[in-house]
């Protein structure tokens, strides 16, 4: 049996003329640098007193050219020889410290990594103002390690700390003098410090790569298709890796202006893109097979790696992602979403249901010619449906992957247009709406909530309802919050039949929270209430309302008439059936709205 990988060990200074030469590659594989500094502070401690610091496992690429070198600042290879798999966040620290390098933290920040080193102490610390200011130590080590001359560095050091000593009428011993020239080279020594390494052959799989890895480290989290992905970008296409992570960042900081990616509903990862581009660029929804196509596998040849083919993959990248980061395209497929009713993240249960619904979003508009109109409610129609259906959740890959297989033999909008509603009309049968969304999958179920309650409250926002107990016209919609530093919602959950009320008559929480017991209502109503029956709360909150303004609310709010005299059990039963019959109106008015 052909063995996939050997041993051997490397030197730091090894390691990192190979990173800066190109020769090994250096992505952020698993996520960005995201050791605090203290822990690369230990990592120096740990190998100035001879202690191992672990293994590093190298993934040989296939087919890498050498180049010729223009310049002192070029990289001499075209593409890395190999990419490291385990010890990125080590080997980071090292080449940074070492190289005088910033690096990119886990919120997108370039920063310093700053160790500090007291020669007399023999002790490391982060560096901060007391060993910026202190003659006795070194306030950045990186500074050793880059110097041109280290005699002339650990001359000049000692000097200073001598007049600095005078200077308070004391000594540098000549014994000093000795250990902190012999420390100070003893640190220059480090990149002489070996590591032992994995090197594993360009011909893995990376199945078999990422369970060397779980097997080595006891049991890690696996790496992902989405790691793998990524990595081949940063291999051959970092400038895309970067565009998409600059997206991603963008997602994550306030704006009121449409001129990034942020947005009230998500926040983006740079493996949501990988999805939707797959999706999108080569109608793949399983992620191994878009590593392997990424790879330049080539599957009439049993998955043979061809260089070319890769290259041209990457070519098509190069043309789909700008459509994928189209902050304009990304907006209006959000305002599609709130189309269906869906004002807020904590509606949508499924991200990857965003996501998919964008790369079709994607596909409508540049492969059809979809208008905005058109696209927009056919997305909303679409993202209601697999919302409800939960159709992004569990093992949905060979599905997305088999719609995007009908959908790129279509020639027309109208095949398109005919395959969401037959997709959606599939699902979304009466016997759905009259028995599936009445029971344990659907509506009767307890618990904070599920894709059937949320699908519930993007109804009323589709329909316009009104807040319950309401003394105008003020509607359910109105009462999301997007600003996310808010403190206090303005829209809560109510339990129509009290907690407390239903406790005392012997009910288990499994009841009491049952979906059909919830209302929304606004914060006020809600504190206001407290623990009464309802038959007494409900006529004293309806005290200054009119008959048809109480029957005009409950039809609003999926209450039958008579509901706050109803039997507990009997009222939930004839609730779930109005909830579902509010769903089905607003999915029947999203379907109206395409021809």
């Amino acid at each position: 049996m052909q063995e996939i990988f050997s041993n051997t060990t490397l030197t730091v200074e090894y390691l990192i003329n190979k990173i800066a030469t190109g020769e090994l590659g250096l992505p952020e594989l698993q996520r960005p640098f995201v050791w605090k500094d203290t822990k690369v502070r230990d990592l120096f401690d740990s190998m100035m007193r001879g202690y191992p610091i672990g293994y590093l496992m190298l993934w040989e690429c296939p087919k890498a050219n050498k180049k010729k070198s223009i310049g002192t600042n070029n990289h001499n290879y075209s593409e890395p020889k190999e990419v490291i798999i385990d010890g990125q966040q080590r080997l980071t620290s090292l080449y940074s410290v070492i190289m005088g390098k910033t690096v990119v933290d886990s919120n997108f920040r370039e920063r310093t990594i700053t160790i500090s080193y007291c020669p007399l102490k023999n002790k490391f610390e982060v560096g901060h103002s007391a060993t910026k200011n202190d003659p006795e130590w070194i306030y950045n080590i990186s500074d050793l390690f880059t110097t041109v001359n280290n005699f002339k560095y650990t001359g000049d050091f000692i000097e200073r700390l001598r007049e600095y000593r005078i200077s308070k009428n004391e000594d540098l011993t000549d014994q000093e003098q000795d250990d902190i020239a012999n420390r100070i080279n003893a640190i220059f020594n480090l990149k002489k410090y070996t590591l032992p390494v994995f090197n594993i052959g360009a011909d893995a799989q990376e199945e078999a790569v990422s369970d060397i890895f779980v097997r080595v480290n006891s049991g890690a989290v696996p790496l992902t298709q989405n790691d793998f992905i990524l990595t081949l970008f940063s291999l051959y296409w970092d400038d895309g890796r970067h565009q998409i992570e600059a997206f991603s960042k963008a997602s994550t900081i306030p704006t009121n202006k449409e001129t990034t990616s942020y947005n009230g509903i998500t926040q983006v990862d740079a493996q949501d893109i990988i999805r939707v581009v797959m999706a999108y660029a080569f109608d793949r929804a399983r992620l191994k097979y878009s590593y392997k196509l990424l790879r330049g596998a080539d599957f009439d040849k049993r998955g043979v790696v061809e260089d070319e083919l890769r290259k041209q993959r990457f070519e098509t990248l190069k043309t789909k992602l700008p459509d994928v980061l189209n902050v304009h395209s990304w907006h209006e497929f959000i305002k599609a979403i709130t189309n269906a009713g869906y004002l807020s993240s904590e509606l949508i249960l499924s991200h990857n249901a965003i996501f998919y619904s964008y790369a079709l979003y994607l596909i409508a508009m540049h492969r059809f010619g979809a208008s905005y109109n058109e696209n927009m409610h056919l997305t909303s129609l679409w993202f209601f449906c697999a919302s409800i259906t939960s159709l992004y959740t569990g093992s949905f890959e060979s599905t997305v992957e088999n719609h995007l297989n009908s959908i790129k033999e279509f020639a027309s909008l109208e095949e398109y247009k005919n395959f969401i509603l037959s997709k959606v009309d599939e699902r979304l049968t009466n016997d759905y709406f009259n028995i599936t969304l009445l029971g344990s999958e659907g509506l009767a179920v307890s618990g904070k909530g599920n894709n059937a309650w949320n699908a519930y409250v993007a109804s009323l926002n589709i329909l316009n309802a009104r807040v319950l107990f309401s003394q105008g016209n003020l509607l359910v919609s109105q009462l999301f919050d997007t600003n996310k530093s808010s403190n206090r919602k303005s829209l809560e959950k109510h339990h129509l039949f009290p907690k407390a009320y239903l406790k005392s008559l012997g009910y288990p929480d499994s009841k009491i929270n049952q979906m059909a017991n919830y209302a929304l209502i606004d914060w006020k109503d809600n504190a206001e209430i407290l623990d009464a029956a309802p038959s007494i709360y409900y006529p004293e909150k309806c005290k200054n309302m009119s008959t048809l303004e109480i029957q005009h609310m409950e039809e609003e709010n999926a209450l039958p008439h008579g509901w706050e005299n109803m039997k507990y059990e009997d009222f939930l039963q004839e609730r779930r059936k109005l909830m579902s019959a509010k769903i089905k109106a607003a999915f029947n008015l999203l379907r109206s709205h395409i021809n």
